[in-house]
């Protein structure tokens, strides 16, 4: 093949990865490399002490992860991010991993997006667990403080994967479980939040071992091809996910 048409095939084929996933990655993390210990102070991420008095961080482990190594959630341990280029117009979103351990009343995880000063009213909100009304089940806060949306259960020591999909602009998100939408929900705290600028996971209370997360990825357009570029792993195995709910959009 001559050297012309072999830049043309190259480029061809990364025109038609654009087109199928159309994703600007902002911040992409699997954690492999980053040290073993406190996920605070690594890669950006830093505790809440303006939120939560007493939290610490959440560790690095490599014992429970999609591959390599994961975020490990104790009681009282917190962190969160803020990235580099919020999104303060259009369409950008979330794509994370999380393995639940325990089904106990005391016991929640949570993913907060909003923008500024953290809040626990955030704009999207979903609670993993108790403070989802039901300690095995998925809430997702629509429109206020108060409506909680029990949207789907989870399976206890089980990979899943959410993928939030924002419009910032009408202040809405459409919410994946295992490629499967669970509804679309208005932010919890309108006024407040106009973009998105950070992420954060843990929980203030509890006990023991809450659970963990993996492959975290933030970016412009849907995040159709997030799980395919985080999960190079066999899903039979440590995945509770089918490749046909995944190809469900």
């Amino acid at each position: 093949m001559k050297f012309s048409q072999m830049i043309i095939c190259i480029f061809m084929m990364f025109c038609t990865c654009y087109i199928v996933y159309g994703d600007e990655i902002i911040y992409s993390q699997n954690f492999d490399n980053l040290k073993e210990g406190n996920l605070a102070g690594q890669d950006g991420w830093d505790l809440i002490t303006a939120l939560s008095a007493g939290v610490g961080s959440p560790t690095i482990q490599s014992k429970v992860a999609l591959k390599g190594k994961a975020v490990q959630i104790e009681a009282m341990q917190e962190a969160h991010i803020r990235w580099s280029k919020p999104v303060n117009t259009g369409i950008c979103y979330l794509s994370i991993f999380f393995r639940k351990e325990n089904a106990d009343a005391a016991n929640t995880l949570h993913i907060y997006m909003g923008q500024g000063a953290l809040a626990w009213s955030a704009g999207t909100v979903i609670r993993i667990g108790a403070q989802s009304g039901d300690p095995g089940q998925i809430g997702i806060h629509d429109g206020s403080d108060a409506n909680i949306v029990r949207a789907a259960a989870f399976v206890v020591g089980k990979w899943h994967h959410i993928r939030k999909v924002i419009d910032v602009d009408k202040q809405s998100f459409d919410v994946y479980l295992d490629g499967k939408k669970l509804g679309n929900y208005k932010f919890r705290n309108m006024a407040n939040h106009k973009n998105i600028d950070w992420l954060m996971i843990g929980f203030d209370a509890g006990t023991g071992l809450l659970g963990h997360f993996d492959a975290v990825e933030f970016g412009t357009g849907t995040g159709s091809g997030a799980f395919n570029r985080a999960a190079s792993v066999e899903p039979g195995e440590k995945l509770s996910i089918t490749w046909g709910v995944l190809k469900t959009d």
